[in-house]
């Protein structure tokens, strides 16, 4: 499957869509505007974010409380 953009991503969160993410190199500011778009109960799972700071997690979780989950 193709890499979504992130105007996809967010329309699908919009639409109510859970999604999954290979996230390594999508930018901060992408994922945080991702999570912040999640509406009727969906959620957002990003994987690939070891190497990404605990600040930066933060941030994406913040945007959607209870709704973005970290996976290995």
């Amino acid at each position: 499957m193709q890499r979504k953009p992130t105007d996809q991503l967010c329309q699908l969160a919009r639409c109510g869509g859970s999604i999954v993410i290979y996230a390594d190199t999508r930018p901060t500011e992408d994922l945080i505007q991702i999570a912040s778009e999640l509406r009727h109960g969906a959620t957002l799972t990003l994987s690939g974010m070891a190497m990404r700071p605990v600040e930066d997690l933060c941030r994406i979780a913040e945007a959607a409380p209870g709704q973005v989950s970290f996976a290995g």
